[in-house]
């Protein structure tokens, strides 16, 4: 098949070139979404915003800024390959790559080729999406939006949600405790004090995504990362979005089980990998 690659010259000019093909799976897409909706004209000149077109359609697309990992869409394999020869072309160098399992695995497989670069899994993800909050038992407890009176504690919990990961963040819990607070983007389960905390970021057309979901040791096990993201996805719908999104760990089944059981139903499976 005929394939085009094109480059765009900011987040603006890729979004308006390719939203129409990300919509048709904002789940699956959101990340992408979000990356191209928030950075916009912000993303200096070495950010990468891409896609491959046939026949006038987009198929695939491809961006990074760094220093995060490229975020790839699904697409044909052709086009996955085009855009791993195109951007090496462009003498561009990637940390590593982000998408649905198999565009990325094509990705990472066709860079190493290309580039020389030996390319290891970092993490598998599943995607899920919620169009309904399924009720459950109550918890002890509310959500409200965090404080800033609270910025030293929910510091300390997003560089051990960070350890937990056990990926490098170029932010650090401080920061990430900071713009959640600023924003309002960031809320804490209270029962007694904050015993546990998500927030929703990315908005997009019809959906917003809920991350940065965190329990301390101390009061896990007593359902509230489930109530807590379980009402602000209510919270979401509320509002108006249509669904909410929600990244996981493949290999921690209990959280996993968890989210499905408050209404989140798997999306695919998406792998992150790095080159070095």
């Amino acid at each position: 098949m005929a394939l085009t690659f094109v480059r765009y010259a900011d987040g603006g000019a890729f979004l308006k070139a390719t939203e129409e093909f990300l919509l048709r799976n904002e789940a699956e897409n959101g990340l992408t979404i979000g990356v191209a909706g928030t950075t916009q004209r912000d993303s200096g000149a070495d950010a990468l915003w891409s896609s491959v077109s046939e026949a006038g359609q987009v198929v695939a697309t491809a961006l990074e800024t760094p220093p995060y990992k490229a975020v790839l869409t699904s697409g044909p394999d052709e086009a996955i390959d085009l855009l791993a020869t195109e951007i090496h072309g462009a003498g561009l160098g990637l940390p590593g790559v982000f998408g649905p399992s198999r565009t990325a695995l094509r990705f990472a497989e066709a860079w190493s080729v290309l580039t020389g670069v030996a390319h290891r899994i970092e993490t598998r993800q599943r995607i899920y999406r919620l169009d309904r909050v399924i009720p459950s038992a109550s918890t002890a407890g509310e959500m409200r939006a965090a404080r800033p009176d609270e910025t030293e504690l929910l510091a300390g919990w997003m560089d051990a949600y960070i350890e937990d990961l056990g990926t490098p963040n170029p932010m650090s819990g401080r920061k990430i405790a900071e713009a959640g607070i600023d924003s309002g983007a960031m809320f804490v389960w209270d029962d007694g004090g904050p015993v546990s905390t998500a927030s929703w970021t990315r908005p997009a057309a019809h959906g917003v995504t809920i991350e940065r979901v965190y329990t301390p040791g101390s009061h896990r096990s007593q359902g509230y990362a489930s109530a807590c993201v379980a009402a602000l996805s209510q919270k979401m719908l509320d509002e108006g979005r249509k669904f909410c999104a929600l990244y996981t760990d493949r290999s921690n089944r209990t959280a996993n089980d968890i989210y499905m059981s408050i209404g989140y139903k798997p999306v695919c499976d998406a792998d992150a990998y790095l080159f070095e």
